[in-house]
């Protein structure tokens, strides 16, 4: 799984905000802010090896439920990866639900 590279967190006056550039910014007019734990989750996709990885992240990073802690990072990437700011996560190929 990758991010979409013409996409990039900043952090701007404290709030981490996710960032078009090039041609996505022709398809976004604006920027999306993240919770901490969305910049977190976007932090790990480019090197994490799949979804339950990053949920193991999540569980040492933060005090959350392992249940809590699935349904953010499923639900999270799952909306990024409909819209393409992230890519090739193979638990969503297919259009399989989770």
């Amino acid at each position: 799984m990758k991010t979409n590279k013409e996409y990039v967190l900043r952090e701007i006056a404290g709030e981490p905000l996710l960032i078009p550039t090039g041609m996505a910014s022709q398809k976004l007019n604006g920027m999306i802010r993240l919770t901490e734990t969305a910049a977190f989750i976007w932090k790990q996709v480019d090197t994490a090896s799949d979804l339950e990885e990053i949920v193991e992240k999540i569980l040492q990073e933060f005090e959350v439920d392992e249940e809590t802690a699935r349904r953010d990072v499923y639900g999270f990437l799952r909306e990024l990866y409909i819209r393409g700011i992230v890519e090739d996560i193979p638990e969503f190929a297919g259009g399989q639900k989770l």
